[in-house]
């Protein structure tokens, strides 16, 4: 496979990202969104890699203040985020539509570009959902207290926007999750009700952190890649 490294203006911070494709170099059709803390584009690498030795070509990209993006987080939030996706599709001249890979924050941010990328495909690893209210806090103490205050997720707007969803849908969920709350994943297995399809992988024994878990388990690894594949490409 190649890797083709990028990096574009956004406001004030330069967001860095990178192609990841076969020697034909096809056109991707795919974006991956990480989700925040000390995560990165590199946690998919050995995914997207894997894809392109199968003839999928994707994109990745560090949101600012994170990887190797400039900025602060606390200077984004989760309106912001969706927004630095959106240029980086502009950028590479995406053609739309545009299949969606996310993790944990970067969930909730694929749904919030259901409408702008008209995914075929979503494949969301451990994905987090936040009420309307978070939306334009700023990353920081103050959105910290909005989401330890959330009790009730069933109103956030990801899954508002997932009940308007049309195509394949792959959850991977680590059995032993601390971080995402149970209710959360029942409204994402339940809301897709337009989809073309839903597949649920609940992975026994993984936490939160399911990309270096998979890391660690070739086998598991290469069984979820498969379904990945497979969500991607339609193949059923």
């Amino acid at each position: 496979m190649a890797h083709s490294h990028f990096q574009l203006p956004f406001r004030n911070v330069q967001l860095h990202g990178t192609t990841t494709h076969s020697p034909s170099h096809s056109a991707p059709r795919t974006l991956a969104l990480h989700g925040g803390g000390a995560s990165s584009r590199l946690g998919y690498q050995p995914l997207l890699d894997w894809l392109a030795e199968h003839g999928h070509a994707s994109v990745a990209f560090d949101f600012a203040g994170q990887g190797e993006s400039t900025g602060r987080m606390a200077d984004s939030g989760l309106r912001d985020r969706a927004q630095q996706a959106l240029a980086v599709v502009d950028f590479l001249g995406m053609r739309r539509p545009v299949s969606l890979i996310a993790s944990s924050m970067g969930g909730h941010i694929a749904c919030s570009l259901i409408e702008a990328l008209a995914p075929p495909a979503l494949v969301l690893y451990c994905p987090a959902a936040y009420e309307a209210a978070a939306l334009d806090v700023p990353f920081g103490p103050a959105f910290q207290q909005v989401i330890r205050a959330t009790s009730d997720f069933a109103s956030s707007p990801a899954f508002d926007a997932l009940e308007r969803f049309e195509g394949r849908l792959l959850l991977v969920l680590g059995a032993e999750d601390a971080v995402i709350p149970r209710q959360v994943e029942e409204e994402y297995c339940s809301r897709a009700r337009r989809a073309r399809s839903v597949e649920v992988l609940r992975l026994a024994g993984a936490g939160h952190h399911l990309h270096a878990w998979l890391q660690q388990r070739p086998a598991e690894f290469d069984r979820v890649a498969q379904r990945v594949r497979a969500t991607l490409q339609g193949l059923g």
